[in-house]
């Protein structure tokens, strides 16, 4: 039997943040019109004098970029001290009952509709800052014809400080797609020398936390994008941009939009701006940049690919209006020098006017509205 107090005084579906004596909670629905969304909600970590708990139903995003927020403008009452069970009140008479049992940061559990369907559910907790990181929509971008370059080095790999340097040298940014809890860890960069590099203008993207190669797309997946973005902006290290691990299998392999049109993709949504992925065949022009911001793809330059090729993807590259994302991964080069020439097409280009190289892919988004080649 379920028993209760009203938390409806408590309920504040407008979102503010109020960081005291509360966690975020990300959670996900399986079924009926919630099995697409993500569900954020602020819950009190302790009941007040009153024996009240604290819920506050927090908006995210469609993986469209709409907002939703599926647990606003609910009556909410907890049936238990523990802040485990609860009885959400709709304005139209429909009752749900969430039950979640918690080990560590992880939760699962049922959302019943009284009279209705039972789904399971399953939930993550973080640092209630963790709202402080919910991405917004970026807004319409101007249109001009100059193509862009966003060079990118995967991994954190010790070797990458070689190649930034070269970068350095000739004025060129480029974009470091983290695995956070690989930093430090032998023949990796460290935490300083990321923040000696940004501090030098180069970008920061977020490349989940293990790179593990793992097809888990529930509790770990929500843990390894936010907890990866929470992770960086812990160590001054803040960014709106995912970059998803080529390990990555099943049902978070990102390799075709629709995989992105799911809760995963509204996960994504909610925290980034931009997710590079491999959504995209090779190439796209002039079409709506909000689809690429969700799947951005690149053209990996680094792994065998011959200097032919290379000049290839350079010279389309180079056609008016599109984007182009180059990927190295610097500790798979022959040599340190191996891209040099490709560093220097890049650094006379930009000095002519004939591109614009940019810090990191949000960047890209923002100057213009159309078109991209992308080369998965």
């Amino acid at each position: 039997m379920w028993l209760g107090w009203s938390l409806a005084a408590c309920l504040d579906p407008t979102g503010e943040k109020d960081v005291g004596g509360e966690h975020l909670w990300v959670f996900h629905v399986s079924g009926g019109s919630y099995a697409d969304h993500v569900q954020l909600a602020a819950i009190g970590d302790r009941t007040d004098a009153g024996g009240r708990r604290r819920f506050r139903a927090i908006p995210s995003r469609a993986w469209d970029g709409s907002p939703t927020n599926d647990f606003a403008h609910l009556e909410v009452l907890a049936t238990d001290t523990a802040g485990k069970q609860w009885r959400m009140e709709g304005a139209d008479g429909s009752i749900l009952r969430l039950e979640f049992q918690t080990t560590g940061d992880s939760s699962s559990g049922t959302l019943a509709i009284l009279g209705g369907a039972t789904y399971g559910v399953f939930g993550v907790r973080f640092d209630s800052s963790v709202v402080g990181l919910l991405a917004p929509r970026l807004p319409p971008v101007v249109d001009d014809s100059i193509p862009e370059i966003l060079i990118r080095l995967d991994d954190a790999s010790a070797t990458d400080a070689d190649f930034l340097g070269r970068l350095s040298m000739r004025g060129l940014p480029a974009e470091i797609a983290v695995p956070t809890r690989l930093v430090g860890l032998p023949g990796r960069l460290t935490w300083n020398e990321l923040r000696g590099w940004r501090a030098r203008g180069m970008g920061i993207a977020m490349h989940s936390r293990e790179h593990r190669r793992t097809s888990a797309d529930s509790q770990y997946f929500v843990a390894e994008i936010v907890g990866g973005f929470a992770e960086l902006a812990a160590q001054g290290l803040s960014t709106r941009v995912f970059v998803e691990p080529g390990t990555w299998g099943g049902a978070v392999s990102f390799d075709a939009p629709q995989k992105l049109h799911t809760w995963r993709g509204a996960l994504l949504r909610s925290f980034a701006t931009v997710s590079e992925c491999y959504a995209y065949p090779r190439a796209f022009s002039f079409v709506v940049a909000d689809s690429f911001a969700l799947g951005l793809s690149h053209a990996t330059i680094s792994d065998g690919l011959s200097e032919s090729q290379i000049r290839a993807l350079w010279q389309g590259a180079l056609l008016p209006r599109l984007a182009t994302v180059f990927l190295v991964h610097t500790a798979r080069l022959k040599s340190p020098g191996q891209l040099d020439w490709f560093l220097d097409l890049v650094a006379g280009a930009a000095a002519s006017g004939k591109i614009r190289v940019v810090t990191d892919a949000e960047q890209l988004f923002l100057p213009r509205s159309h078109a991209a080649l992308l080369v998965p």
